[in-house]
């Protein structure tokens, strides 16, 4: 049984107030943890990148190469021809069909890419969200051991049951969402690892 609730509450606070500062050291330097997270990220958009530019340039070959051989004659007015140049095949139905066919039979690299991207941003959200947790749980633990240490140590006051409770329920909300966010971050870099493996793996 404890005796001085309101000194183990004082006690914990520190405690937690310790490791947001410890985690701050850790997380505030987004430059540098962002680059260690999303190492391999820039390899990877350049090989989806290049995958999907060079199904596409086979897809339009044909339909270029062709385009060549297709000539708009131009006459004037007396029915004599004196200008003669290539047909432009953008816009044409040839091309339209072309980039339909590879829209749908190479869509694989196109929604990785997609993917990849949407995975990037989602991250970065949590990093962010990650690294604002941990300096908010700073700021309110340090609220609170004042708060604590005041009205134990220098007013010798005794916290009750309910104000006891109601100092850890701000600990609480940023325990939770520290770890939400290291759980969405830690699946969507395993969404970065996998796409990595498929497509830029040597």
């Amino acid at each position: 049984m404890i005796a001085d609730p309101g000194t183990a509450l004082l006690t914990l606070h520190c405690a937690v107030l310790a490791a947001a500062i410890t985690g701050h050291y850790k997380y505030s330097d987004r430059s540098e943890h962002f680059e260690k997270s999303l190492k391999g990220l820039g390899e990877t958009l350049a090989a989806l990148k290049r995958t999907i530019s060079s199904g596409l340039a086979e897809r339009l070959r044909p339909v270029f190469e062709n385009a060549q051989s297709v000539t708009s004659v131009l006459l004037d007015a007396s029915g004599s021809q004196f200008q003669e140049s290539f047909v432009n095949p953008v816009g044409s139905e040839a091309y339209r069909e072309a980039l339909f066919s590879f829209t749908a039979s190479d869509a694989e690299p196109l929604l990785a890419l997609r993917s990849l991207l949407d995975s990037r941003d989602r991250w970065l959200f949590w990093a962010r969200v990650q690294c604002w947790t941990v300096l908010a749980a700073i700021i309110l633990e340090g609220v609170i051991a004042a708060a604590l240490f005041v009205s134990e140590k220098l007013l010798d006051l005794r916290t009750g049951f309910s104000w006891g409770a109601a100092t850890l329920l701000p600990t609480a909300a940023c325990f939770l969402v520290f770890v939400t966010a290291a759980i969405r971050l830690s699946l969507l870099h395993d969404t970065f690892v996998e796409l990595r493996k498929r497509y830029a793996s040597p």
